[in-house]
């Protein structure tokens, strides 16, 4: 099992059909950075809706991992 990272910018999903993680925490650490984006003061607010979340899946042996 792994965790895919799906990434949704402006209601459209962004082909991520490779980036699989074995840990969920890593998997979500990269989905939370993803959604805030830039944070300070000056940017808030220029940001495109994105969305970014982990799902499980079943992957074949020799699946490329990104953690």
């Amino acid at each position: 099992m792994a965790f895919l990272l799906v990434v949704i910018v402006d209601g459209e999903k962004e082909p991520t059909t490779n980036m699989y993680f074995r840990d969920i925490n890593r998997c979500n650490y990269f989905s939370d950075r993803i959604e805030r984006g830039h944070t300070t003061r000056k940017y808030r607010g220029t940001q495109a809706l994105v969305t970014a979340y982990c799902t499980p899946r079943m992957v074949p042996e020799g699946t490329k991992f990104w953690d």
